[in-house]
């Protein structure tokens, strides 16, 4: 295997302890995206997960393309939460 196989990636490990259970809820949808149903039709509003091409591994952890990362970082900055990262490289 060599390297230019690899993607140059961030594992993002969040907690959401000891912020309000409203602000969780928003934070949760902001991240991942939600579904609504409105007047029998069902709408699909998108995560910054999604739009960033990032995939959800755990609960509380996110395999970040590095040229997301930025996105990532603002989102969790201005949300008050405190994250640890790991930098990786992925098949």
């Amino acid at each position: 295997m060599q390297k230019e196989d690899l993607n140059h990636c961030m594992l993002i490990f969040y907690t959401l302890k000891y912020i309000p259970q409203k602000e969780k809820v928003k934070v949760l949808r902001d991240l991942n995206g939600y579904k609504e149903k409105k007047q029998g039709k069902e709408y699909h509003h998108s995560g910054l997960v999604q739009k960033a091409n990032a995939e959800k591994l755990g609960s509380n952890v996110i395999l970040v393309p590095i040229g997301s990362f930025a996105d990532f970082q603002n989102f969790f900055s201005k949300s008050n939460i405190s994250i640890r990262l790991k930098e990786v490289l992925v098949k």
